[in-house]
């Protein structure tokens, strides 16, 4: 039986990175403070993801059978002095019991989404099934694919539950705070149902030769370890660079795109910087209007500034004079009292005058009545005397030829006239 021993293929990926560095110093030539992609190890490495597709798996290893070195017949030799190499995950290295950044609301609201996602009930949710809860953060893809690197601690392809939370923390970090995912986990932002197992790393895979008693056949191992690692070094390049091309390809498209909206959207700008500078222009007109509006505004405010001062002016006199005319109207109303007073007393003179009257006028034709009575006894002693008058005419006609008896008939008329004279006037 041969004792396999895994090389540690970072650790001499590193020591060579660290060696150019030194030699680029030595050629006086900057030292770069950001390591370069061909100086990261490939374990390191940022997976690439094409725009507009859910992150996938890098490209697995070689198998561990590949990179053995055919096994040589031989007593075992272990490595276990101070120079021998010893696996990576060898050492297993205690972790302080961490808290978990995603918080217990947020992660109970998440896995409700999960159960929702998880449509085979496999426990596990795929690109696929989160592909569109995903994009609808309106996050960019380059980012989102980061994040699923970064949950996809396993590099299965797909999220567990906790995985799942994690990823949706980030996304919900990045949208309501503005907080961007970092490059590698914390402690605390490890799930705790993986706490405690070595996350897989690509170069574990890398396997050196069976070591053996024999000198030669350690160094051929060796040697076919060697190749066998710059074989799986050179493929991975290989692969990235094909993944550098197509990501370039498509963001040579994505560019050609993006030019031809901004071509139309720089057409439709003109044409609205267009109708901004006529609408501008109509503005300015309209600004001179309402500049000679306001002139004219200003010159009647001040017009009805002055006409308002003249109306004070009129109002203040008018104001005395209806304090005057106040006064006169409380006299008119103290006369108009005393005249009403004289007026009650007038009507009632005037009603006891009526009165008087009536008496009066009732007297007056008590006397009316009595005149008109007298007047016709009057008119019957005027007949009487006329008819007396003639039958004296005729009397003195008869004796008119008796002169004898002339001295007599005239004394016997003269007291026949004096008689009916007494008689009228007693009448």
């Amino acid at each position: 039986h041969f004792s396999l021993v895994q090389l540690d293929v970072d650790f001499f990926f590193k020591l060579w990175s660290a060696m150019h560095l030194v030699y680029r110093a030595l050629e006086k030539e900057p030292v770069p403070s950001v390591l370069p992609p061909s100086l990261i190890p490939p374990s390191k490495r940022k997976k690439t993801v094409f725009p507009g597709a859910v992150p996938v798996l890098p490209a697995s290893p070689p198998p561990k059978d590949s990179l053995r070195s055919t096994p040589s017949h031989g007593s075992v030799s272990s490595l276990n002095s101070t120079g021998s190499l010893s696996p990576k995950h060898s050492i297993k290295q205690t972790q302080p019991t961490v808290t978990w950044v995603v918080p217990v609301a947020d992660k109970m609201r998440f896995d409700e989404i999960f159960l929702k996602t998880d449509l085979d009930l496999d426990g596990y949710v795929s690109g696929q099934e989160v592909k569109e809860i995903f994009m609808h953060s309106g996050l960019t893809q380059n980012l989102l694919a980061h994040i699923w690197a970064l949950a996809d601690t396993r590099q299965t392809g797909k999220l567990s539950k906790d995985q799942f939370a994690l990823a949706m923390y980030f996304i919900q970090q990045k949208v309501s705070k503005g907080i961007d995912p970092p490059q590698v986990l914390s402690p605390d932002m490890v799930p705790p149902s993986e706490r405690g197992t070595p996350i897989p790393d690509s170069s574990s895979s890398l396997a050196s030769g069976e070591f053996t008693g024999v000198k030669e056949l350690d160094d051929i191992s060796q040697e076919i370890a060697q190749l066998q690692r710059e074989k799986y070094s050179l493929e991975q390049d290989i692969r990235e660079k094909e993944e550098a091309i197509r990501q370039k390809t498509n963001e040579v498209q994505e560019l050609q795109n993006d030019l031809d909206r901004e071509t139309s959207s720089l057409q439709e700008l003109e044409a609205q910087k267009q109708d901004a500078q006529d609408r501008l222009d109509e503005m300015d007109q309209q600004k001179a209007k309402l500049r000679d509006m306001l002139s004219d505004v200003r010159q009647k405010c001040q017009d009805e500034t002055q006409m308002i001062s003249s109306l004070k002016t009129q109002i203040q006199s008018q104001e005395s004079d209806l304090k005057s005319q106040e006064d006169d109207l409380n006299r008119a109303k103290s006369e108009l009292t005393r005249l009403q007073q004289e007026e009650t007393q007038l009507e009632q003179s005037i009603q006891a005058g009526r009165v008087q009257l009536e008496t009066i006028i009732k007297s007056l034709k008590s006397t009316q009545e009595e005149i008109s009575q007298a007047r016709s006894k009057l008119s019957q002693l005027h007949e009487s005397r006329l008819e007396a008058h003639r039958s004296l005419e005729q009397h003195d006609q008869r004796l008119g030829g008796l002169s004898y008896l002339a001295p007599l008939s005239d004394g016997v008329s003269l007291a026949e006239r004096g008689s009916f004279g007494a008689m009228v006037k007693v009448e």
